[in-house]
C-alpha cells in the first residue's frame, strides 16, 4: 500500500481521537455530544479498515458497524443540535434501522451471500445513506434564519458544506467505484482531504473557537427562557407574567445608550402587536426597526435569553392566544381563526408552539377556561 496514504490516514485518525477525546471530556453528558462522538468513531474505523489485516467475519462486522452507524448519528447529531426541545420524529427510527439492517445482512451474513442477495442488498443501501445524511443537511438548513446564537449559526453552516457534503461525497465515490476500477491516487487524495478536515475541525474546536460546541448544544431540560432570570417577554405582556420587568431592568443594566434604546423600541413594537405579522423573519422585523439584523439577534439572544426568533415570537402569540381563549365573549371564534390571527400559517405549529407552553391543546385549554 502506499507510503503515502499510509501517512494521511495515520494522521486523520490521530487527529480525529484528539478530537474525540476532548468531545469524551467535555460533552459525553450531552446526547448531541454523544451522537458526535459515535460519528467520529465510525470515521476512525472508515479510514483504518484498508488498513487492517481483518480476516474472521467477527473481527470484519465489529469494524465495519460503527461506519455503518455514520449517517444515522449524523442525522441525529443535526436534530440534537438544532431542535430546541423537539423530539426525534418517530418515523425516523425505522428508516434508520433499515440503514443498519441492509449493509449488516449484505456484507455480515453468510446465509445471504450463498443465495446472492448481496448485491440488490447493497444498491438499496447507498440510497439509504445518502437518504439519512440529507436529512441531516435538511435538519440544519431548518430554521437557520431564525437561529440566535451566532456560534451555533457558523457550526450548522460549517457542518452542511463541510461534513455532509463532504460524506455524501464519499458515498456516492463509493458507489461509483464498486463497479469502476479507482483511478490511481484517489485513495491517497481521500485520506489527504480526511486529514485537512481533521486538522481544520481540531484547529477550531480546539484553539480558535473552544466554546463554540458549548455555545451551539441545547442548555439542560430545565433552562429555558421561561424559568431563568431574562425575560420572557415585555414586563406588561398579555399574561402579566411576574419577573418579567426585573429581567429587563437586569439586561438593560449591561447595554450600552444604543442597545437600550433599540430594546426598548423593540418592547414597544411587540407589545403594539409587532409578532402578528405572518412569516416574521429576524431579518424583517430589524427593518421594520432600523437596526442591524446581527446587532438585533445578539440583543434578543444574550440580553432577552433566546436561543430562537420563532420561540421569542411564540412567546407574544401565545400568551396572546391564552388571554383569547378564555374570553367568554370569543369562545365562538375558531382556533385556526385565532392562530391565523397572531401570525401563524396553519394550525399545526401554533399547536405545537401552545401544547409546549401548557402541556394541552388549545381546544382542552379552552374547554377548562371557559366550562360549558
Amino acid at each position: 500500500m502506499h507510503s503515502s496514504y499510509v501517512f494521511f490516514t495515520g494522521c486523520a485518525c490521530a487527529l480525529l481521537l484528539l478530537a474525540a477525546a476532548r468531545l469524551l471530556i467535555s460533552y459525553r453528558h450531552q446526547p448531541a455530544g454523544r451522537w458526535l462522538i459515535l460519528m467520529l468513531a465510525g470515521v476512525i474505523c472508515y479510514l483504518l479498515r484498508p488498513l487492517l489485516p481483518l480476516h474472521s467475519p467477527t473481527s470484519l462486522l465489529l469494524m465495519d458497524l460503527p461506519t455503518i452507524l455514520v449517517p444515522p448519528a449524523f442525522w441525529l447529531f443535526a436534530q440534537r443540535l438544532c431542535s430546541e426541545g423537539e423530539d426525534f420524529p418517530r418515523w425516523g427510527w425505522p428508516l434508520i434501522a433499515l440503514s443498519i439492517l441492509v449493509p449488516v445482512a449484505a456484507n455480515h451474513l453468510p446465509l445471504l451471500a450463498r443465495l446472492g442477495p448481496n448485491e440488490a442488498l447493497y444498491v438499496l443501501a447507498q440510497p439509504l445513506k445518502l437518504g439519512l445524511i440529507a436529512a441531516g443537511m435538511l435538519e440544519l438548513l431548518r430554521h437557520f434564519q431564525s437561529d440566535l446564537v451566532e456560534a451555533r449559526r457558523r457550526l450548522r453552516a460549517a457542518l452542511l458544506i463541510a461534513v455532509g457534503g463532504y460524506m455524501s461525497l464519499v458515498v456516492s465515490a463509493e458507489f461509483l467505484f464498486s463497479y469502476w476500477p479507482v483511478p490511481a491516487g484517489v485513495p491517497t487524495l481521500h485520506a489527504l482531504l480526511a486529514t485537512l478536515f481533521s486538522f481544520a475541525a481540531c484547529l477550531w474546536l480546539l484553539s480558535l473557537s473552544p466554546d463554540a460546541l458549548a455555545e451551539s448544544l441545547p442548555p439542560p431540560a430545565a433552562a429555558s427562557p421561561q424559568t431563568t432570570d431574562s425575560p420572557a417577554a415585555p414586563s406588561d405582556s398579555i399574561d402579566g407574567r411576574p419577573g418579567a420587568a426585573a429581567g429587563t431592568a437586569s439586561a438593560a443594566a449591561t447595554l450600552d445608550a444604543a442597545q437600550r434604546q433599540l430594546l426598548e423600541q423593540l418592547q414597544a413594537h411587540m407589545q403594539g402587536g409587532g409578532y402578528r405579522h405572518t412569516g416574521l423573519t429576524i431579518r424583517e422585523l430589524a427593518e421594520q426597526l432600523g437596526a442591524r439584523e446581527h446587532v438585533l439577534r445578539g440583543l434578543i439572544n444574550r440580553h432577552l435569553g433566546y436561543r430562537n426568533f420563532n420561540e421569542y415570537l411564540n412567546e407574544f402569540r401565545i400568551d396572546e392566544a391564552s388571554a383569547r381563549l378564555a374570553d367568554p365573549q370569543q369562545s365562538h371564534l375558531p382556533v385556526l381563526s385565532i392562530a391565523l390571527d397572531i401570525g401563524y400559517r396553519s394550525l399545526s405549529p401554533f399547536n405545537a408552539a401552545f401544547k409546549r407552553r401548557h402541556d394541552c391543546t388549545p381546544t382542552e385549554y379552552r374547554r377548562a377556561q371557559i366550562p360549558a
